[in-house]
């Protein structure tokens, strides 16, 4: 029988269709898990067959199945649900990558070795900037752990000659890699029961030790961090000035009326009339909405519909303003009525403002 190797992607949000918990929601990997967990259950349990090996993290899943099998596989796992969706993948000269590996089958052994996406940059913290040099230290000992600890021992010196690769194009000194990789490539080949001891004896004397956070400054930071370690404080740095601060997104300005979450404004064209409002969905849904209320009856008008009426007067549909962006609906509403207080000519009705106190009207005017 011929085995295939065979990695799904979760592609699907079903969680939040289910239970009703956002994305970013502390709640969202805790639900996510669930819904994982009932899935393999259910599915695997359709099979008429038993998988020889089945591996899953958090939502991607290693199958070695018959080939025959594939497609059904893959139409259980789809119908768990109508917005989960599923790929796969099939081994390729007897490799397949998944996660941070690529499994290869040799004698009908599974062996892994070290993989890097077709994307991977090689960029990390560069030896010169402006970060403490424990950090570029534990640059060292994280790629080391990854070419030995993911990879079969065959793979193993190509894999450090890639490192080495990796840290000289960051900048990293010769001698700084050749000290650092030879004495985490002999801890990890060299595990004592001595080392683990003398590990948890840290952790515990770490335990009961004051942290303090400080900026990194170079030259005069290393002097704070040792006076403060003398005075039993573990010292932890924070780099004051990070990429984001210098370089930014880069993204295309969005067009004003597909803009969210905004506190917007639209002007009369025929006086000084203005109107303030507040939107969760697009801007120009909303003034759209604006627009079309006059079709209502006279007893569903709006403000706006009133003033067009009573005045014959049009507003600037096409040009309307964002006052104020804010995802967070209360404190949306609170900028929305900031607004109407402050800005002369608003046409808003007083309850729009009545959850605000008077008390603030000096401050909004001054």
């Amino acid at each position: 029988m011929v085995l295939s190797s065979t990695s799904f992607t979760f592609n699907g949000i079903a969680y939040e269709q289910i239970f009703g918990s956002p994305m970013g929601s502390p709640l969202s990997p805790i639900l996510a898990n669930i819904v994982m967990e009932d899935l393999e259950t259910d599915c695997l349990s359709q099979l008429d067959f038993e998988t020889s090996c089945f591996y899953r993290y958090v939502d991607d899943i290693f199958m070695i199945l018959p080939s025959e099998k594939l497609m059904l596989v893959v139409d259980v796992f789809n119908g768990y649900h109508p917005r989960l969706r599923f790929t796969y993948e099939t081994e390729l000269n007897n490799s397949l990558n998944f996660l941070n590996t690529t499994v290869y089958k040799d004698n009908n052994k599974l062996i892994t070795n070290w993989y890097r996406k077709p994307t991977f940059s090689g960029r990390y913290i560069n030896y010169f900037s402006n970060h403490p040099i424990k950090y570029k230290i534990n640059t060292i000992i994280n790629l080391v752990d990854h070419a030995i600890l993911l990879s079969d021992q065959r793979f193993h010196d190509s894999n450090l000659k890639t490192v080495t690769s990796i840290l000289k194009n960051n900048c990293f000194p010769d001698n700084l890699i050749k000290k650092y990789v030879t004495d985490r490539v002999y801890k990890l080949q060299h595990p004592t029961s001595n080392e683990n001891q003398g590990t948890s004896e840290v952790s515990t004397v770490k335990s009961k030790e004051n942290y303090i956070i400080i900026p990194y400054c170079n030259r005069y930071s290393n002097d704070i961090y040792r006076f403060l370690r003398k005075k039993k404080f573990n010292v932890i740095f924070t780099i004051p000035k990070k990429l984001n601060c210098l370089i930014k997104s880069g993204k295309d300005i969005l067009d004003i009326n597909k803009q969210t979450g905004v506190v917007y404004r639209i002007k009369c064209k025929m006086c000084d009339s203005i109107y303030v409002g507040q939107t969760k969905r697009h801007l120009g849904i909303r003034i759209n909405e604006h627009r079309r209320n006059i079709n209502n009856s006279s007893s569903n008008f709006s403000v706006v519909s009133e003033h067009r009426l009573n005045f014959d007067h049009e507003f600037d549909w096409s040009n309307p303003s964002v006052l104020h962006k804010e995802n967070h609906r209360k404190k949306r509403e609170i900028a929305e009525m900031y607004f109407i207080k402050k800005l002369n000519s608003t046409i808003n009705l007083q309850k729009d403002t009545e959850n605000f106190s008077t008390t603030y009207d000096c401050l909004f005017r001054s």
